[in-house]
């Protein structure tokens, strides 16, 4: 699983198993994953190439992001997606 150590206890039963099945088995945390309503995945934080954006901030990572939600949501109104891209971007470190 991916918590070690004194986190260890966070990890749940099954995780790995679920990690493998949306593609983050060895991508780290955080991994985000959006799954339909049968629960087969949709995409993944995976941007192609790149590997796993993990907690989305920089640009290319903000607009991974953004892309995924298209797909997984697509009827997100357009002011809806600007919130979103516009609280993300403004955690650059």
């Amino acid at each position: 699983m991916q918590e070690r150590g004194d986190k260890e206890k966070l990890n749940h039963p099954g995780g790995d198993k679920v990690m493998e099945t949306v593609g983050g088995k060895s991508a780290g945390l955080p991994f985000i994953a959006f799954l339909d309503a049968k629960g087969e995945l949709v995409v993944n934080g995976n941007r192609p190439g790149k590997g796993n954006i993990g907690h989305p901030f920089a640009p290319e990572e903000v607009d991974w992001f953004m892309q995924m939600l298209a797909k997984a949501a697509p009827a997100m109104t357009a002011a809806e997606k600007k919130t979103i891209e516009n609280w993300l971007q403004s955690q650059k470190k």
